[in-house]
């Protein structure tokens, strides 16, 4: 049988766990207003529209947050099973380039979503009349967490020495 390489899981802890506890309560935020919407129509309830709204600004957060502990756990797509058929220093070299990558796409989305805030960011939402940033914050606070990742993995790669596992 094939054996199956997983990605190395790199990042600090601390966020990885504060990540999950907040994804945990935004899903269930999600998955509340979203019942709660259900039973609301079902029964002709008013006034409980804007359970619709807060199940889907919870679920543009938990998707954000779902896609940094992806990256932070080492669970994104990746070539991991061709990529250690390499020598160690080859992978070194690869592992560098891909953080380097991520840390200038997240630079340029967190430029973009930085102009949306400040372009569109105070737009009252539809029902509720929150400021449309809220939603537009998520992009912003991934593309921070993802360079702040990316430089603590840059850091790492020169500062602490791992040798292969055999």
């Amino acid at each position: 049988m094939t054996q199956i390489h997983y990605a190395r899981s790199s990042g600090p802890a601390w966020l990885r766990l504060l990540l999950m506890w907040a994804g945990c309560l935004l899903f269930l935020v999600t998955l509340g207003s979203t019942l709660l919407g259900i039973v609301a129509r079902y029964f002709g309830w008013t006034g409980v529209e804007w359970t619709f709204e807060t199940a889907e600004i919870s679920f543009i957060w938990v998707t954000f947050i779902g896609a940094v502990l992806a990256e932070l756990r080492g669970e994104n797509v990746r070539f991991t099973s061709l990529v250690t058929l390499l020598p160690h220093a080859a992978q070194r070299a690869l592992d560098l380039f891909a953080t380097l990558v991520l840390l200038g796409l997240s630079g340029w989305l967190l430029q973009s979503g930085i102009r949306v805030l400040n372009g569109s960011g105070r737009v009252p939402t539809p029902v509720m009349r929150l400021p449309s940033g809220v939603i537009t914050l998520a992009l912003v606070s991934f593309s921070a967490m993802l360079m702040f990742v990316s430089l603590w993995r840059i850091w790492h790669f020169f500062h602490v020495r791992k040798e292969p596992a055999e």
